[in-house]
């Protein structure tokens, strides 16, 4: 279990397939999503949701970069790729491991402490054939 630390202010990404905000399906790859719910945290709650919707990328470093420019600092996925995962340690955003089906839940749980950091074993091979469970 992760201790959350949350800073006074910080913004979370979670990739979703929809556009319904925090009750958007979680998606369950990182570079496969149709957008990701960008959530502004101040002390513990919730005061801002965004939707910024994943672009089309031709190399996996692409939405990295594109939610560092919005300012994220950590992603909340439940599943990312090596090479994806790897850019977000280069620019300094934390991944962590989600739990929920909706982008609610995912916050509500990483606010409750019941997520855990991304490692090198819980990696995806990524792909457009992905279908495993995560």
């Amino acid at each position: 279990m992760l201790q959350v630390k949350i800073m006074s202010s910080v913004k979370v990404a979670i990739p979703v397939d929809g556009i319904q905000g925090l009750d958007s399906p979680v998606s369950a790859h990182f570079g496969h999503c149709q957008a990701f719910v960008l959530s502004t945290i101040e002390d513990g709650k919730v005061i801002n949701t965004e939707t910024l919707a994943n672009q089309p990328h031709s190399i996996c470093a692409e939405p990295v970069i594109n939610l560092a420019n919005n300012g994220v600092k950590i992603l909340i996925a439940q599943g990312i790729g090596g090479r994806p995962f790897m850019v977000t340690q280069q620019v300094g955003m934390a991944v962590i491991k989600g739990q929920g089906a909706t982008a609610r839940e995912v916050i509500d749980n990483y606010l409750n402490g019941s997520t855990s950091e991304f490692g090198q074993d819980a990696l995806c091979g990524g792909g457009k054939d992905h279908s495993h469970q995560h």
